[in-house]
């Protein structure tokens, strides 16, 4: 029982001494407070450009009011964008058709070649405003509308010749002829699966049931 007090007076003498080693400032309870307030406006005012964006004419303009009128002008928009997406991966999954990482990375390279050097794509995409990410997003969704619609987007070499007949001014005497018929091959059944598949998600979105909450 002896060892036991000794102990405890120990402590008692620790803690006492602790106290006795801070400045008399730090003990008195007004001051502690004086110093929390401190504390606060110093985290205030190292994180003022995250909290305030700007200021004109000494008046500050908030994130807070940013993000509000960025969600109230371009939310929407978004949002809708956000559900065309999946309506359209999930009304292609249900007829059996999923995009594969290969894929992706196979028409990435095509695009990285057709830009023949002159720029990079992470450049190209910079330029757009694009991260890698949303791009690899829109190459899924471009690639489930070809498969969606590209055999039944055919074109035929009358209608090949009717658009060269048409647009003569458009192309240099230099072309060559069969690359330029392929070109315009292309340019033609892009429109032409454009066309379907607004027609194919104008239905399946009429049929969707869609619960908006903002």
């Amino acid at each position: 029982m002896p060892v036991k007090k000794t102990l405890t007076r120990s402590k008692s003498k620790q803690k006492k001494n602790w106290r006795e080693g801070l400045p008399k400032f730090f003990l008195i309870p007004k001051n502690l407070i004086i110093i929390g307030l401190l504390i606060l406006v110093l985290l205030f005012w190292l994180g003022r450009n995250y909290f305030i964006v700007a200021s004109v004419n000494g008046q500050p303009i908030s994130r807070f009011e940013l993000n509000s009128r960025l969600n109230t002008q371009f939310g929407q928009a978004i949002l809708d964008q956000l559900i065309n997406e999946r309506l359209l991966l999930g009304a292609a999954r249900q007829q059996g058709i999923f995009i594969t990482a290969e894929e992706i990375e196979k028409r990435i390279k095509e695009i990285e070649k057709s830009l023949d050097g002159k720029m990079s794509l992470r450049e190209t995409l910079s330029l757009q405003g694009l991260t890698p990410n949303t791009f690899r997003r829109q190459l899924e969704l471009q690639l489930s509308i070809e498969k969606l619609f590209s055999d039944k987007a055919t074109v035929s070499a009358s209608e090949i010749d009717d658009y060269l007949e048409n647009n003569k001014n458009l192309f240099p005497q230099a072309t060559d002829p069969a690359k330029l018929r392929q070109e315009v091959e292309g340019f033609i059944k892009q429109q032409k699966m454009g066309k379907l598949y607004e027609e194919w998600f104008n239905n399946i979105k009429k049929d969707a049931k869609i619960t908006r909450r903002v």
